[in-house]
């Protein structure tokens, strides 16, 4: 198993969930298909400080800007145009240049478990449900910056190193199969403890 640099680390403090300059040295990829989603978004991440924010809605577009090696961060739905957030996923893990170390935030409403799987098995950084506040956007957000996990290649995974902390992996495996035969939709919460890895609340 290799381990990798992570995401750079942003020593910029974070007040009452906004600020004026928090995202401002990072160049964020926005990949939503819904303008009305895409202005609320944006309007979050300039709240955060994110004035180098490209945003689109389809998937062949996003691709070519991330070739471009100037983005520091991608925000993405799950259905896109042209494809599936999941494939952009997979094709930013894929490639052999530095893009594949960028952090990715899915946004969706897609919140069955089936899904979680699928996005984490990917290699997705962090998951955000739809609808979402203002609030949750950020925590991810400081999730990555702040939080950065390394990066691993396992068998055919490459993404951000999943592993549990003792214990958390037999909570975990115990309830899986009961939440995949029911199909249920998981809250932001339980989102949040498949795809970190149970490293505890986030503030």
């Amino acid at each position: 198993m290799g381990h990798f640099v992570p995401f750079r680390a942003m020593t910029t403090r974070f007040y009452n969930g906004r600020t004026s300059d928090y995202l401002s040295p990072f160049r964020i990829l926005l990949v939503e298909p819904n303008p009305l989603m895409r202005r609320i978004t944006r309007d979050i991440l300039f709240l955060l400080g994110g004035r180098k924010v490209i945003d689109t809605g389809d998937v062949h577009a996003a691709a070519q800007f991330l070739a471009q090696g100037n983005v520091d961060m991608v925000l993405s739905e799950w259905y896109l145009t042209g494809a599936c957030g999941v494939d952009l996923v997979r094709w930013i893990r894929n490639e052999a240049s530095d893009i594949r170390f960028t952090p990715i935030i899915m946004l969706t409403s897609q919140t069955r478990v089936q899904n979680i799987v699928i996005a984490r098995n990917s290699g997705i950084t962090e998951f955000v449900a739809k609808p979402f506040t203002a609030k949750s956007l950020c925590s991810r957000i400081r999730e990555v910056v702040e939080r950065p996990r390394p990066f691993v290649s396992v068998g055919k995974y490459f993404g951000p190193d999943r592993r549990r902390r003792p214990g958390a992996v037999d909570k975990d495996r115990r309830g899986a199969s009961g939440l995949l035969a029911g199909g249920y939709d998981l809250s932001q919460g339980e989102i949040d403890d498949m795809i970190s890895g149970g490293r505890g609340p986030r503030t």
